[in-house]
C-alpha cells in the first residue's frame, strides 16, 4: 500500500479514547452538569432547529403585524374565527403516533447497522498469525492481503457514506492514494462495462479468497486447518460488507419520511395561527404575550421537530451530521491498523522488549526444580502402586 503513515496520522482529538472522554456526558450528581449539557453546541438541538426557529418566529410576527395593522374589521373577524378553529382542532392532529413509529423503526435499523459494521482488524490479524513465520514471500503476501481488506472496506462504505465518496469520488482517486493498483482498477472498471451486478467490494473479497487458496496450495499456513478458519473469518467479513450495502440499497421508504415531515410541519403551521385573540385583548399584558412571545404554542411543535430530526439522523447514520458515524475517521483508523497488523509478521517480541529471559536462566531454573520434580514423581508412583497392587511387578 503506497499510502504513507503520515497521510493518515490523526490529531490527538481524533484518537478514539480522547473522543470517548470528550463525548461522555457528565455525571447526574455533578454540580452544574445540566448547565454543561444545555450550553453544548455540537450535536445540540439548537444547532438542529435554529433555522426552523427563525422562520417560525418570523412568520408568527408577520401574521401578528398583518392582523393588527393591515386587516380591516371584517378581515380581523375572519382571522379571529380562523384562529379559534385552529386552536380548537390543533390537538386533533395525532403527531405522536407517527413520530413514535418513525423513530422506533429508524433506531432499530440504526442499532442493527452498528452491530454489523464490518471491521478489518480481525481478518488481517488472523491471516498474519496463521502463516508460517519467516517465509521469503511472507511480507509481500501479508501486505497484499491487508491492502485488499482495506480496499474492500472502502468500496463498501463508499456506497453508504457521502463524506467517503467525497474523499474518493472514483476508482482513479483510490489509485492516486495508493490503495489500489492500476491492474486492479482496470479489473474493477471492466465490471461496469460488462454489466456485472456484483458489488466491487465483494469482488475484492473474492481476490482475498483466491490469495488464501494460493497460500494453502503453496503450504504457507502453519497448520492445514488454518486455511478453513481463515476462510470462515473472511466470509464473516464479506457478510458484514454485504449487509452494509443492503442497508443503503434497501433504505427506509421515502413515503414514510415524507408523511412524517408533512404532518409535523402542518402542525407547525396550525400553531402559527392558533391563538385566543379575543380573550387576550381584555388584558394588555396577555395581549403582548399572545402576539409577540409565542412560547407556549411553539414549544410542542419544536419538541416534535427535534423528534423528527432525531429520526432523520438515525435513517442515515453515515452522513455529515454531528451525531453521525465518522466514516472518514474510521477509514484512517483501518489504514493505520493495516500497517500495524501487517508489520506483526516480521516482528518478534524480543525486537520490542529485548531478550526477556535468557536460555541460561531457563536451564538454571530447571536444574533447581529437577530434584523436586523427581521426588513428586516418586510419590505419585507409590500412591498408584498402593491402591492398585496389580501394577506391582
Amino acid at each position: 500500500m503506497n499510502v504513507t503513515k503520515s497521510q493518515v496520522l490523526r490529531n490527538v482529538s481524533e484518537v478514539p479514547s480522547v473522543l470517548a472522554f470528550s463525548q461522555t456526558a457528565p455525571d447526574a450528581g455533578g454540580f452544574g452538569g445540566c448547565m454543561s449539557i444545555l450550553l453544548r453546541w455540537k450535536g445540540s438541538i439548537y444547532k438542529t432547529i435554529w433555522k426552523d426557529l427563525l422562520v417560525y418566529y418570523g412568520l408568527y410576527y408577520l401574521i401578528t403585524i398583518i392582523h393588527n395593522y393591515v386587516l380591516d374589521e371584517d378581515g380581523k373577524r375572519a382571522f379571529v374565527a380562523l384562529a379559534k378553529y385552529c386552536l380548537k382542532n390543533s390537538n386533533s392532529i395525532n403527531v405522536m403516533i407517527m413520530l413514535t413509529f418513525f423513530t422506533t423503526t429508524a433506531l432499530h435499523r440504526l442499532f442493527a447497522m452498528q452491530t454489523m459494521i464490518p471491521g478489518t482488524a480481525k481478518v488481517i490479524t488472523f491471516f498474519v498469525l496463521s502463516l508460517k513465520p519467516n517465509l521469503p514471500e511472507g511480507p509481500i503476501v501479508v501486505e497484499q492481503f491487508a491492502r485488499w481488506t482495506v480496499l474492500a472496506w472502502i468500496l463498501t462504505f463508499r456506497v453508504v457514506s457521502k463524506p467517503l465518496r467525497t474523499m474518493f469520488p472514483d476508482i482513479i482517486s483510490l489509485q492516486v492514494a495508493g490503495i489500489i493498483k492500476e491492474k486492479e482498477r482496470l479489473l474493477l472498471e471492466r465490471v461496469e462495462t460488462e454489466r456485472n451486478k456484483t458489488p466491487r467490494a465483494l469482488m475484492v473479497i473474492d481476490w482475498m479468497l483466491l490469495l488464501m487458496k494460493e497460500s494453502s496450495v503453496h503450504n504457507r499456513f502453519a497448520e492445514k486447518s488454518n486455511y478453513l478458519k481463515a476462510v470462515e473469518v473472511v466470509m464473516t467479513f464479506k457478510k458484514g460488507c454485504g449487509n452494509t450495502i443492503k442497508f443503503a440499497t434497501k433504505n427506509m421508504p421515502y413515503a414514510l419520511i415524507q408523511a412524517v415531515i408533512i404532518v409535523v410541519y402542518t402542525y407547525g403551521l396550525v400553531t402559527l395561527i392558533a391563538r385566543n385573540v379575543e380573550e387576550a385583548s381584555s388584558c394588555a399584558f396577555v395581549e403582548v404575550i399572545v402576539n409577540y412571545i409565542p412560547i407556549i404554542p411553539s414549544m410542542q411543535f419544536f419538541v416534535f421537530l427535534v423528534w423528527l430530526n432525531f429520526g432523520r439522523v438515525a435513517v442515515n447514520p453515515f452522513g455529515t451530521d454531528d451525531d453521525d458515524i465518522d466514516v472518514t475517521l474510521l477509514f484512517k483508523t483501518h489504514v493505520q491498523d493495516s500497517f500495524r497488523l501487517a508489520s506483526l509478521y516480521s516482528q518478534d517480541l524480543e525486537q520490542i522488549f529485548g531478550q526477556m529471559v535468557s536460555q541460561a536462566a531457563v536451564a538454571f531454573i530447571i536444574q533447581l526444580n529437577f530434584p523436586f520434580i523427581n521426588f513428586s514423581f516418586c510419590i505419585f508412583c507409590s500412591l498408584i502402586f498402593s491402591f492398585h497392587p496389580f501394577f506391582i511387578c
